[in-house]
């Protein structure tokens, strides 16, 4: 595979602004002798590390919520926000019938005239919404019943629904697909989403503008295992909004996940009710950004997977947002996993050596990704200049140890941690984003990121 250290800004291509978009504890050991790591450093006024302790495997899930997050109590109900303004209650219609009981949406091409085309539209091309009810009969929540339930195309009248105030499961099967409609929203509560494929789309599950109560989301996005090197997420970014949120993305390119901005999902906002979230990036994965938020947020990347048909995979890995002052003012701890084989040394030169990872300083210039700039909620740096206590980008860059799969730089902002591996083996490395270089953390507790969940993808 030919190899070139060259910077790799721009992978991201221009003509659309839309993107994308649990664990025991090891023991660490020590780093080997002669890796390049620094032996000492200035955390320039950063948090303490070792904070990051995901919980233990998957979450208990309760009847309300996939994580357990929400138990609503008695004085909960009926929940506000759970129904649509006008189509809550069954009134009789212009032609004399009664109207259905609907989840919020714009249900109406005429609202002066109470037509239900929009409804009619969306209960055609996609299905119908059925009500989600608890072991006492209350509502709390709408799953989409698609009329092809494993693939439904979630397209084109998908824009009419607006997300509820409760749970809300859009699972569009194995086979389904997400994409075209320009912007969606699930809005408050603990929603689950499920697809296979998706594109050109900017695609909310939660929002400090538009909702986000009781906001922990989970995201399965590409469920199938693509040998040939292929995508199934692209052109699309993901905004889970508040809460502590789970996203698992299969095969993804050109597209994000954003975790926790503000203000909708700006990368120069940071949202102050965000919590500690984890994505898990498996099979091919080539030029996608992950924006973690505020919170102790934990980034997988299991970069072995990759089937690579390009030349650099070329990702960014941004602590909190990706522009402006939100480059900064995250106060979690975020840590970035690696999943490659535990005993991959860390080295500070290049060429990179076959099975190794290689950590360096940049000069602490800003450098712009230009064509994205014109999009408050896709703008990026790949170097991001230097932060208030002398803070800048760290460049990674990964060979491994048959060339098979070769990074090319990639550049994380204001994460932390580095964890190298995830077995019994895995070591966990302090990040000096003042300096460039990578402590060992002897005494952390290594990241064991749950299971896919291929329940979801049945």
């Amino acid at each position: 595979m030919m190899r070139n250290n060259r910077r790799v800004p721009g992978l991201w291509l221009g003509w659309v602004t839309v993107w994308l978009l649990g664990c025991g504890g090891m023991g660490c050991g020590g780093e080997e002798a002669g890796s390049g790591v620094d032996g000492g450093m200035d955390d320039g006024g950063l948090p303490d590390a070792g904070q990051v302790q995901p919980v233990e495997g998957w979450p208990e899930p309760n009847e309300w919520s996939w994580n357990g997050s929400w138990t609503p109590a008695v004085g909960d109900f009926p929940v506000d926000g759970l129904l649509d303004d006008e189509y809550f209650d069954g009134h009789l219609g212009g032609d004399g019938e009664p109207t259905p009981i609907l989840a919020p949406g714009e249900w109406d091409w005429d609202d002066a005239n109470d037509d239900l085309a929009n409804w009619r539209n969306f209960e055609t091309n996609l299905g119908t919404f059925e009500p989600l009810n608890d072991g006492q009969g209350r509502q709390y929540g709408w799953r989409l019943v698609g009329n092809s339930p494993a693939a439904v195309d979630y397209s084109g009248p998908a824009s009419y629904f607006e997300g509820s105030a409760g749970t809300d499961i859009l699972h569009l099967g194995a086979q389904g697909a997400l994409h075209s409609f320009g912007e969606g929203n699930l809005a408050d509560g603990p929603d689950v989403l499920v697809f296979g494929t998706s594109w050109a789309l900017d695609f909310r599950t939660g929002s400090s503008v538009t909702g986000g109560l009781r906001d922990d989301d989970l995201v399965v996005a590409g469920c199938g295992v693509n040998p040939d090197g292929s995508f199934d997420v692209e052109t699309t970014t993901l905004h889970t909004g508040p809460g502590s949120d789970w996203v698992f993305v299969r095969d993804i390119s050109r597209a994000a996940v954003d975790l926790g901005n503000g203000d909708d999902g700006r990368t120069d906002a940071t949202d102050g009710l965000d919590g500690d979230d984890l994505v898990v990036l498996r099979g091919n994965t080539h030029d996608f950004r992950v924006f973690g938020g505020f919170g102790n947020d934990v980034a997988v990347w299991y970069i072995d997977d990759n089937v690579q048909t390009t030349t650099w995979l070329g990702p960014n890995f941004f602590g909190g947002g990706g522009h402006s002052d939100a480059l900064w003012d995250d106060p979690g701890v975020d840590r970035l996993v690696l999943a490659v084989p535990d005993d991959t040394p860390l080295v500070t030169s290049t060429p990179t050596p076959p099975g190794s990872v290689l950590v360096r300083a940049t000069d602490g210039s800003l450098i712009l990704d230009d064509p994205t700039q014109g999009d408050d909620f896709a703008r990026y740096c790949v170097e991001c200049g230097t932060g208030p206590q002398g803070q800048k980008t760290i460049i990674l860059e990964y060979l491994s140890a048959d060339e098979s799969v070769f990074t090319g730089y990639f550049y994380v902002t204001a994460f932390e941690e580095l964890q190298i591996g995830i077995g019994p083996g895995a070591r966990v490395y302090t990040l000096d984003s003042t300096a460039g270089t990578a402590t060992d953390l002897a005494d952390a507790v290594a990241v064991v990121p749950p299971d896919w969940p291929t329940q979801y993808c049945e």
